[in-house]
């Protein structure tokens, strides 16, 4: 919703100005505002959620998104609002969410058991992507009636049903006392990651395959342009496709993050993601490029929920959010990445001819998991880490188990649908 509200405010505003023309340039600096803070403190910020209490890290970030949202809301709604209090929005917004995102990640689980992890990133996907899917229809059908500052006020109030549940939810503290400077713990998260080869393998993998596929959907405009099927704007249908796909692959991860063979389903997630895009670039007929986007949604979903997964059974506590971080720089920073250079080899050749190089090279990445990369093929999902971290923060906190599983600070009124769906 919010990102929708943006995009038409920023158009908006420079039609106001008088130059309707600049609208992409002010979309572009809009979208540079974002990524700028976000590529800068990603790494460290997962530095600090190592040292921190996780649960009163998302309360700090949560806080601050929602007094920027309303700081923007109320600008826009007394009729003064400029481009540059976008821009400083776009910003402190992203900043906070590059302090959230490993916090988030890291504290998943300190609230539910082992054995629910994989349905608990799964149950957290389905969250994102199906407000991925609902957010920009609900703003477009209450556009005409309230407006963009009726959406931003909706949008501001938004924040404070996370910040309720964060409330409810017991302190998730640190497991231990930081010793060194957030500086110098970030060259240990990077040392430990060095020591770890498959951990390291499966975000080398993953970090590539994003770099390729990562930005198939902000590509799709270029695709479909303005083109309409069956009375609809095509661009709408492809992006639907695409959406009821990562919601299929949210809820297929609820089940598959927990094979004995999940190191082999990355692996033919990975290519099959490569793959659908390569066909879909190929295809000649509506219904078969809407196949293929669905496709695409499906596997790249369970591509990086499946990543996911695997990180958390595979790393200790004390360095989660460091791992976690570098993960979460990957949607911040290759993605756009990727997406300049598909770009610029679209330009040229078409952007039909960059999706199947984007693709083909996804492809031969999940091959090259599948046949070479026994540490990842190979992969066998334990929870050591979590039990030990749990067991670690359940001693610390001196928590008295009364005869039930005891789950890092998570008070009983917190289901694990409420809990995995933070967003």
């Amino acid at each position: 919703m919010q990102v929708f509200a943006l995009g038409i405010l920023v158009i908006q505003l420079a039609a106001r100005d008088g130059s309707p023309d600049l609208a992409p340039l002010y979309l572009g600096l809009t979208g540079l505002a974002r990524a700028i803070p976000g590529l800068a403190l990603t790494i460290i910020a997962g530095a600090v959620a190592d040292r921190s209490d996780r649960r009163r890290l998302l309360l700090v970030t949560q806080g601050v998104m929602s007094m920027n949202a309303s700081i923007l809301a109320l600008v826009t709604v007394l009729g003064v609002v400029t481009l540059w209090h976008v821009l400083i929005a776009a910003a402190v917004q992203s900043a906070a969410f590059a302090f959230d995102a490993p916090g988030r990640h890291s504290m998943l689980p300190r609230l539910v058991p082992p054995r629910a992890i994989a349905s608990a990133i799964g149950l957290q996907s389905a969250a994102f992507n199906g407000a991925q899917v609902i957010g920009p229809l609900a703003a477009g059908l209450l556009y005409f009636p309230i407006g963009i500052a009726g959406i931003l006020i909706i949008n501001a109030a938004s924040f404070l049903v996370i910040l309720f549940a964060l409330i409810a939810m017991a302190p998730i503290p640190r497991l231990s006392e930081p010793k060194h400077s957030v500086l110098r713990s970030v060259g240990h998260g990077m040392r430990y990651l060095k020591t770890n080869t498959r951990v390291a393998w499966l975000l080398s993998l993953t970090a590539v395959a994003l770099f390729c596929t990562g930005s198939f959907v902000a590509l799709l405009p270029a695709v479909a342009g303005d083109l309409r099927f069956l009375g609809t704007s095509w661009l709408s249908l492809l992006l639907a496709a695409v959406g009821l796909g990562a919601l299929t692959g949210s809820f297929g991860l609820m089940r598959l993050g927990h094979s004995r063979y999940v190191g082999r389903i990355y692996a033919g997630a990975t290519l099959f993601n490569g793959l659908a895009i390569v066909f879909f670039a190929l295809s000649l007929q509506p219904a078969y490029a809407l196949i293929t986007a669905f496709a695409a949604g499906l596997a790249g979903t369970l591509m990086a929920g499946l990543t996911n997964t695997m990180l958390q059974g595979a790393i200790t506590d004390e360095y989660r959010g460091r791992i976690m971080s570098i993960f979460s720089f990957m949607f911040i920073g290759l993605t756009p990445a990727g997406q300049l250079v598909l770009g610029a080899i679209g330009t040229p050749l078409g952007i039909h001819a960059a999706l199947i190089v984007g693709g083909g090279v996804a492809f031969v990445v999940g091959l090259f998991g599948a046949i070479r990369v026994h540490v990842v093929r190979d992969w066998s999902q334990t929870h050591d880490s979590v039990v030990a971290g749990v067991r670690a923060a359940a001693a610390r906190e001196s928590v008295p188990a009364h005869g039930r599983e005891v789950v890092g600070g998570l008070t009983p009124t917190i289901t694990l649908g409420e809990a995995s769906a933070l967003k």
